[in-house]
C-alpha cells in the first residue's frame, strides 16, 4: 500500500499540480491556448519525438513484439469507442474525438514515470519503446480522424502521416540506424525543446479547462474513459501473452496500455478544431478515474 500511495504522490500528483498552475496563470492573466497548442504541435512535439528515438537502445525482435502489443490495446479502446459512438448516433466530429481520446494514451510523462516506479529504472528502454509507438501513431490517428470530417480517406491519412510528430521520425530513425551521434548544435536545442513539451501541454490543459469550465459530461466520454482504462490493457495483455512476452515488458506493456488519454490529445483538439470542450473533459476526468485504476493494474502486474 506504501509503494500504491508513493506512485500517487510522485507521479499522478505533479501533474495535477502543473494543470492547476496553468489554470490559476488563466484566472489572473488571459493565456492563448491556441498559440501554446501550436507551440507544442510544431515545435516542442517533433523535438521531443526526434531526441528520443535518436538515443533509443533496445533488441530489435523485441521491439516488434511489443509495438505489435501495445497498437493491440490502442486498436482495441479506438474501435470500441469508434462503433459505440456511432451506434448511439453521435457526430463524425464526436466520434473521431472519442476514438482519439481511447486509443491514445498519456505514456510519456506519466506512463514512464509509473513504469520506472514499478520496476525500476531498467525498464525505461522499454517504457520508451511503447511510448515512441503510442505517441507517433496516435497523434497521425489525431490528425487523420479530425481531417476526415470533411476529407476522403486517402487525403486525410496522407494528413496524419504528414503531422510534424510523424516527419521526426523519419531523420530520427535514419540517424539511430546509421549509429550517427548528432552535433551538439543539433542535440542540444532537441533536448532542451523535448523537456519543455510536458510542461507546456500541462499548463495548456489547465488554461484551456478554466476557459471551458467542466461541464456535466456526455455519455460518450464514459465510453472513451471505460475503452482506455480497461479494453487497452487487458486487448494489450493478451496479444503480449500471445508473443511471449512476460515479466518486466508484459508488466510495462499492460501499463503503459492503461494510461488515461495522453496531454497531447488536447493540443490536437485544438489545433485541429476538434470538440475540443469534449476532449479536454475526457482527459481530465480519464485521469481523475485513472488514479484507483492504474493502483490495481500495477499491484496486478508486479
Amino acid at each position: 500500500m506504501a509503494d500504491l500511495l508513493r506512485i500517487l504522490a510522485d507521479v499522478l500528483a505533479p501533474v495535477f499540480l502543473l494543470v492547476a498552475a496553468g489554470a490559476l496563470l488563466s484566472s489572473r492573466r488571459p493565456v492563448d491556448t491556441t498559440t501554446l497548442a501550436a507551440l507544442a504541435y510544431w515545435v516542442l512535439g517533433p523535438a521531443f519525438v526526434f531526441d528520443l528515438i535518436v538515443g533509443a537502445e533496445i533488441d530489435r525482435d523485441l521491439v516488434v513484439r511489443l509495438a505489435v502489443a501495445g497498437l493491440a490495446g490502442m486498436a482495441a479502446a479506438g474501435g470500441i469507442a469508434a462503433l459505440t459512438t456511432r451506434s448511439i448516433g453521435a457526430s463524425r466530429s464526436v466520434t473521431a474525438a472519442a476514438t482519439m481520446t481511447a486509443a491514445y494514451g498519456n505514456v510519456g510523462n506519466t506512463g514512464l514515470a509509473v513504469s520506472a516506479f514499478a520496476f525500476g529504472d531498467e525498464v525505461l528502454p522499454i517504457a520508451t519503446v511503447l511510448m515512441l509507438v503510442v505517441n507517433v501513431t496516435g497523434i497521425a490517428l489525431g490528425v487523420t480522424l479530425a481531417s476526415s470530417r470533411d476529407r476522403s480517406p486517402l487525403l486525410a491519412v496522407a494528413a496524419g502521416l504528414r503531422a510534424p510528430m510523424t516527419l521526426a521520425v523519419i531523420p530520427a530513425v535514419l540517424v539511430n540506424v546509421a549509429d550517427i551521434d548528432p552535433p551538439l548544435l543539433v542535440s542540444r536545442p532537441a533536448g532542451l525543446l523535448s523537456a519543455a513539451l510536458i510542461p507546456v501541454m500541462l499548463l495548456s490543459l489547465g488554461a484551456q479547462l478554466h476557459r471551458t469550465g467542466l461541464r456535466r459530461p456526455a455519455p460518450d466520454v464514459g465510453v472513451s474513459i471505460a475503452a482506455k482504462l480497461i479494453a487497452a490493457p487487458l486487448a494489450a495483455w493478451m496479444v503480449a501473452r500471445w508473443l511471449g512476452l512476460d515479466d518486466e515488458a508484459l508488466g510495462v506493456v499492460v501499463i503503459q496500455s492503461a494510461m488515461p488519454a495522453a496531454v497531447f490529445t488536447s493540443v490536437v483538439a485544438v489545433q485541429e478544431d476538434l470538440e475540443p470542450e469534449r476532449v479536454t473533459a475526457t482527459l481530465v476526468l480519464g485521469t481523475i478515474v485513472s488514479v484507483p485504476s492504474l493502483l490495481f493494474v500495477v499491484a496486478a502486474v508486479t
